[in-house]
């Protein structure tokens, strides 16, 4: 395969002074991913697409410019954000609980730094090398990975010698991450119960993951602490969804478990739960005590405030805009795990049981 251009079919018309890296692209005919994969020593790129993109800016006479600048207004001028969720019908209601706030965040801090945000949605249908030539991407470009990738697709970006900060979601790569206390926040959550006066609290677990496996872990230990057996029969499990949550809880309910108190693992899930509360006669806050978490605005939509652990979703969001600016501006720097604090929001929906009276039994 030729060149798209050659030097002869310039027609004698003198090159600018300088080029930059779309000119090389059009210039060699490929994309403009595709030139910066070569610039950048990517592994995948063909030896014959290689040598037709540097023979293209030998030709422009295009320079690389270097990756580690002093000021964060010439590192970085735009931002590709892909989020991932587990199928396309499930973007609408991500983007309206937990990661809308972390979206909304996110873009006033682009907005703020002048960078210009690219959203990117990733069903994980396709890989995500796959999807970078549909993009603007050049090396002014830095990438968020929001929701569940993996270890291969944090490799992906960084071969590709973009910056790139990984959001809700912890990978077995250095990379710079950011998510909440999960571990301590479900801690806060079931002590909270605990000293209400519960000992049978039930736990609805959510899909398995890096960040949900936290919130297990931890109600797990702080029952143990508190010298409370572990009861695997009170563990039951949804795909934290409203539907899903709810019958997860019919489920419970069914099998006539001892429970006076439920920890949620989000408040979507917590809201599921107070619908088949509901259904099977019980007084969500007094029958059964709930506990959310996120604080997103489903927990001004049941009857019951609902007590939950508020997450930081807005700073995470404009957190990782920083962090993002940071990386370019350093890349060599070691990467930061970065945790953000959690607080409990008592509302209305756990009981203070009498001490001396028995535990609830349905």
């Amino acid at each position: 395969m030729q060149m798209s251009k050659s030097v002869s079919e310039t027609n004698g018309k003198q090159l600018p002074v300088t080029h930059n890296l779309r000119d090389v692209a059009e210039f060699a005919g490929v994309s403009l991913s595709t030139a910066s994969r070569v610039f950048s020593n990517a592994s995948y790129v063909s030896e014959e697409v290689r040598h037709r993109v540097l023979e293209a800016g030998t030709v422009l006479g295009y320079q690389p410019r270097e990756r580690a600048r002093k000021t964060d207004k010439t590192t970085l001028r735009k931002a590709v954000l892909f989020i991932r969720t587990h199928n396309r019908f499930r973007l609408s209601s991500m983007l309206g609980d937990f990661y809308g706030y972390v979206l909304q965040g996110i873009e006033a801090e682009c907005r703020r730094r002048r960078l210009t945000l690219i959203f990117a949605h990733d069903d994980g249908e396709a890989e995500l090398a796959d999807q970078f030539d549909g993009l603007d991407i050049d090396e002014e470009t830095g990438v968020f990975l929001v929701g569940p990738f993996t270890t291969n697709d944090v490799a992906d970006v960084q071969q590709r010698h973009l910056p790139v900060v990984l959001i809700n979601n912890v990978v077995e790569r250095p990379v710079d991450t950011l998510l909440p206390d999960y571990y301590g926040g479900a801690q806060m959550a079931v002590r909270h119960l605990i000293a209400a006066g519960h000992h049978r609290i039930a736990y609805l677990h959510g899909a398995n993951r890096y960040t949900t496996e936290l919130r297990l872990d931890a109600y797990k230990a702080t029952l143990e602490e508190h010298h409370i057996p572990v009861d695997p029969a009170l563990i039951t499990q949804s795909s934290m969804s409203p539907q899903s949550a709810k019958e997860a809880v019919v489920d419970l309910l069914d099998r006539g478990e001892d429970f006076t108190a439920l920890f949620c693992v989000n408040d979507i899930s917590a809201l599921g739960a107070i619908m088949a509360l509901r259904e099977a006669g019980l007084r969500p806050g007094y029958d059964i005590s709930l506990v959310g978490f996120d604080n997103v605005d489903v927990t001004d939509m049941t009857d019951v405030p609902l007590t939950t652990i508020a997450v930081p979703k807005i700073e995470m969001g404009a957190l990782a805009v920083k962090r993002l600016i940071e990386r370019a501006i350093s890349p060599n720097e070691p990467s930061q795990r970065i945790i953000l604090s959690v607080t409990l929001h008592e509302r209305e929906s756990v009981r203070q049981l009498h001490k001396t009276k028995e535990s609830h039994t349905r």
